[in-house]
């Protein structure tokens, strides 16, 4: 049995969604939650752990000028449109050298649109929750 030893850093990513690239993002997170508890019959002792529902779910952290653009973007399906009124994939791609991972995150939506500015600020960042239908690991 063989595995592949790599490991991946910031400078290895890269994210794709509604057709961009996005150049100006400088986080991201997301992930799989799924609900589960403990399953008693007879007796004190845990017997089993069910399994409930999946949560995917992350944030991505954007500069100002993606945001923008993914405003736009979101614009040109309808004028009045928000971040918030749109589903969308987002694709992770960690590349170094000849070894790739691709994440594929399937139906997301903003659950925020928000913009934040404070003194001594030299740029805008800006976090995006989003919620997702689900994420798919690792596909070829």
């Amino acid at each position: 049995m063989s595995f592949n030893s790599s490991e991946f850093g910031w400078k290895h990513l890269t994210i794709t969604a509604m057709g961009l690239t996005f150049e100006a993002v400088t986080e991201v997170e997301y992930d799989v939650e799924v609900e589960k508890k403990h399953s008693y019959a007879r007796g004190s002792k845990v017997r089993g752990i069910q399994t409930g529902n999946e949560k995917p779910a992350g944030n991505i952290t954007v500069k100002q000028s993606l945001l923008e653009s993914l405003i736009r973007t979101a614009q040109a399906i309808d004028p009045k449109a928000k971040l918030t009124d749109i589903s969308f994939d987002i694709q992770a791609h960690y590349l170094k050298g000849t070894d790739m991972v691709k994440d594929r995150i399937v139906g997301a939506e903003f659950t925020k649109q928000p913009k934040q500015l404070k003194q001594g600020d030299m740029e805008m960042s800006v976090k995006l929750p989003f919620i997702a239908m689900d994420v798919v690991y690792n596909i070829s």
